[in-house]
């Protein structure tokens, strides 16, 4: 089962932590000056890849694809 696999808690908790950080600078974003929106910026960009990666190691390696969840 996909529940077991540590792998599949990894992506979970990338998962939370990214939507931890779009709360947070939501909140905060006017506080933020241009080079702190760029870095912002750039750590999303790594967070969304880091995230993508692990889609795609989760849908090779277990077969795993939310999308077939969503779509059907």
């Amino acid at each position: 089962m996909l529940s077991s696999v540590p792998s599949f808690y990894a992506h979970v908790l990338n998962a939370l932590l990214m939507l931890l950080a779009v709360m947070l600078l939501v909140k905060h974003y006017r506080t933020l000056r241009p080079y702190e929106t760029i870095v912002v910026a750039l750590l999303f960009s790594i967070g969304m890849g880091v995230h993508g990666l692990s889609h795609l190691g989760l849908e090779t390696a277990y077969g795993f694809n939310p999308l077939n969840y969503i779509m059907t």
